[in-house]
């Protein structure tokens, strides 16, 4: 039934989708969802405060259980021509229910994933200006934390609502810059340590190691945020974009890790860079934070937007979120006044924090799913496709194992809410199936 059901949708969506995203597009809207410049200022301060000189070695093992993921994504995206990404591998080649659970949780790990990028770009910017500018030059409200997580929250949901080309230029262009920008730290880093090469590797592995290793995953998974726009482009680009650029992300992050360790460093990479550059160096860093703050966030907006607009197409969420504009409305006031709230009430670090921590337990949550649904796809004709149901069980394994091995190093609070969420999500399940049993109860005394 289910298969039918996807067969009629891929064709409303072909017949829909009359401007395809090329694969330079995607792979820029997935590079932006990486925020780069930003994934690398906080996430790269968070592993090389955990694990020194390790940290290089930490994003070379990130990278490779995510390149085993996006493996995954790679052969499921070409069996799906419409949108919704996770949410719809595991709804279509599970069950419905799971499917639903999948969606639940992208949800909130496009919001936490997306939200940690908006809020490590206001965190530079206000960090910046805060230290940097009198507080008589500017209105008070500009010394605000929660001002910054407003405004760029605002700029990225503009973005999104002026259109996907719209957005997808704008990546294009942020991103070259940012590539361009953080090559010439890595080599000016390196210089600054008088070009001392050293020994990543570590001699053994540790639960810390393995905890920095959870947040490296954050930088490299750009793709996470394509896998939802299958309706808008041709579905092998998904893939080829996802390898592409996760593989490119993931390098350039050891590179950039491995230079900054090089010169022994510890503490704040802002205060640093700051301290490196000057006045001039401020005003770049505060535009360029800014753009990827704004980038990441417009990313993560589209793919929860696309997300939801395939669930309500299911009549799993209400009807009128199928059209893109109101799902697009909705997740971003959704981000704009759940980060406004939160920075407002814990600060802009501790949200940062918070959020990161749960964008890599649900990212390792609906990778799993994922890989379950690429093997019960692929074990239909195992002979056939043999290396794609080893992709799946490997990449479950090494999922299932960072997670298990690295849930204990959280705070309990932010496991209390990912079990949380996801047990809501099991509620909403019931719930409706309740209330369609009802429905069809009904109809049929009727």
């Amino acid at each position: 039934m289910f298969y039918c059901m996807k067969e009629e949708i891929d064709k409303k969506e072909e017949m829909k989708t009359s401007k395809k995203l090329t694969f330079k597009d995607v792979f820029f809207i997935s590079f932006g969802g990486q925020a780069p410049f930003i994934s690398l200022l906080t996430f790269g301060t968070v592993m090389i405060g955990k694990v020194g000189t390790q940290a290089p070695f930490a994003m070379l093992i990130a990278t490779l259980v995510v390149l085993f993921n996006g493996l995954v994504i790679y052969s499921l995206s070409g069996r799906f021509k419409r949108g919704g990404g996770y949410y719809t591998y595991a709804f279509y080649s599970l069950t419905s229910r799971l499917g639903l659970n999948t969606g639940w949780n992208y949800l909130l790990y496009g919001l936490a994933y997306g939200g940690t990028l908006l809020t490590g770009g206001a965190y530079v910017l206000y960090t910046i200006i805060s230290t940097y500018i009198p507080s008589t030059m500017l209105p008070s409200i500009f010394y605000d934390q929660w001002f910054y997580a407003l405004i760029i929250g605002i700029i990225a949901t503009s973005i999104v609502l002026a259109g996907v080309q719209v957005s997808a230029k704008y990546a294009i262009g942020a991103s070259i810059v940012e590539i361009l920008i953080i090559s010439l730290l890595s080599l000016l880093f390196l210089y600054d340590s008088r070009w001392n090469f050293y020994n990543p590797i570590p001699s053994s592995i540790t639960p810390t190691l393995i905890s920095a290793v959870v947040f490296g995953l954050g930088i490299p998974t750009g793709y996470g945020s394509i896998a939802p726009l299958g309706g808008e482009t041709n579905p092998k680009t998904i893939g080829k974009a996802a390898i592409s650029v996760l593989l490119f992300g993931g390098l350039i992050a050891t590179f950039f890790f491995y230079s900054l360790a090089a010169m022994n460093f510890t503490g704040n990479l802002i205060d640093y860079l700051l301290f490196r550059f000057g006045l001039i160096g401020t005003l770049v860093i505060a535009l360029i934070a800014l753009s990827d703050g704004t980038l990441g966030g417009m990313t993560y907006i589209l793919a929860n937007s696309r997300t939801l607009k395939a669930m309500a197409e299911d009549k799993i969420m209400p009807s009128g979120l199928s059209k893109v504009k109101y799902s697009e409305l909705l997740v971003g006031l959704v981000f704009i006044t759940s980060l406004t709230a939160m920075t407002y009430t814990f600060g802009l670090y501790n949200v940062f924090t918070i959020l990161g921590a749960l964008a890599g337990l649900n990212n390792l949550f609906i990778h799993i799913s994922a890989n379950s649904s690429l093997v019960r796809i692929a074990s239909k004709r195992a002979l056939k496709h043999l290396h794609e149901v080893f992709i799946g069980i490997f990449a479950s394994l090494v999922s299932i194992s960072v997670f298990l091995y690295s849930l204990p190093t959280f705070n309990k609070y932010i496991v209390y809410l990912f079990f949380g969420w996801i047990i809501l999500g099991f509620i909403y399940a019931e719930a409706l199936e309740i209330s369609r049993q009802s429905s069809e109860s009904e109809n049929s005394k009727g």
